[in-house]
């Protein structure tokens, strides 16, 4: 399939929508309550299809990895469907990372009791555990991409140790109590990101062989290409804009040095006092310093253990941890599996 295809085939009207549209015609005149009155509501809960106005039926508010990223099959952590056009706006939040593209036309977001117009070419950013709904009352084309949160680390592996504002936002959703609820790109016309979004689309319709590496690569090229082109014009919720910076600043350096820092470097790197990073790391994330060192080295050795062939041993003294019996007794303990278990199970 070409992206000129895929386009063409993005332009129809699937049974959701059709659904949808007529939903929306029939909300807006006088015979709703007949319209209504002839929906089965064990149908519309088959359909997955979302009636505000019917009682127990189907409408999620909180939405979890499970019933997105439930192929056995697969060790997909991308996913990328079409926002079907006319559906009910309705609040609801999602475990995974969702990266709204605006491909055609434009769309509303209400994330946070903020509301948001986005037009083509612009990608939304939306945390975890964040509130928001997404209106397209028209014949505009929006993509979702899903990111599985547990295994985002994997793909920004690299991201996350500088200081931008995709490091910023992923390092507040990874470690701080308050995190940025959203982030927006914004694109414009670039048919070069759009080109590489279709192909991702095509990569996770099609399934081939190794598509899961190819879409988490893939991915990781849209951001560090949205980074190299529009980092200046990326905006972040202005209320938690500054002490986001400041705490990403301290994130980036923290997973830079992970394995030896103290809470000394860090002081004497930002020009602080010992008591006030200390309060800055508890304030942003709910842990003392070390509780926070080791949550992100045995991050780190996850990824070691899930895409590398290292001795535990090794990855142990890799991490930060020279005595490897300390290192695999503290592991066992906070995943209730060995290292060595944990590694066979996610290969």
């Amino acid at each position: 399939m070409t992206t000129k295809e895929l386009l063409n085939e993005l332009q129809n009207w699937n049974e959701h929508e059709l659904f949808y549209y007529n939903y929306y015609i029939a909300k807006n005149s006088k015979n709703f309550q007949e319209f209504l009155n002839t929906l089965d509501t064990e149908y519309l809960k088959k359909k997955m299809l979302i009636v505000p106005e019917i009682k127990d039926g189907f409408m999620p508010d909180f939405v979890t990895d499970a019933d997105y990223f439930f192929d056995k099959n697969s060790q997909n952590n991308v996913i990328l469907t079409k926002h079907n056009r006319y559906t009910p706006a309705f609040f609801h939040s999602h475990q995974f990372f969702e990266l709204i593209y605006v491909l055609k036309g434009a769309c509303r977001q209400n994330i946070a009791y903020e509301q948001i117009d986005l037009k083509e070419g612009d990608f939304c950013l939306v945390s975890p555990s964040t509130s928001h709904s997404i209106e397209v009352f028209n014949n505009s084309l929006i993509i979702n991409i899903l990111i599985r949160r547990g295994s985002f680390e994997d793909i920004f592996y690299n991201v996350l140790k500088d200081t931008n504002k995709v490091s910023q936002f992923f390092n507040s959703s990874l470690y701080s109590k308050k995190n940025n609820a959203y982030l927006i790109m914004e694109s414009k016309n670039d048919n070069t990101i759009k080109e590489h979004v279709l192909s991702m689309y095509i990569e996770y319709t099609e399934r081939k062989k190794y598509y899961e590496n190819i879409l988490d690569s893939s991915l990781m090229i849209l951001f560090s290409k949205l980074l190299q082109q529009y980092e200046n014009t990326m905006k972040l919720p202005g209320e938690v804009r500054k002490s986001s910076a400041l705490f990403s600043d301290i994130m980036a350096y923290f997973d830079a040095n992970y394995q030896t820092i103290s809470l000394n470097d860090i002081a004497w790197h930002f020009h602080f006092s010992t008591a006030y990073c200390s309060r800055l790391i508890k304030k942003h994330t709910g842990k003392s310093f070390t509780q926070l060192q080791q949550s992100i080295r045995f991050n780190k050795a996850c990824f070691f253990l899930k895409h590398t062939n290292q001795p535990i041993a090794e990855i142990s003294a890799l991490v930060g941890f020279q005595n490897v019996e300390h290192f695999n007794r503290l592991f066992k303990k906070r995943y209730q599996k060995t290292p060595g278990q944990f590694r066979k199970e996610n290969n």
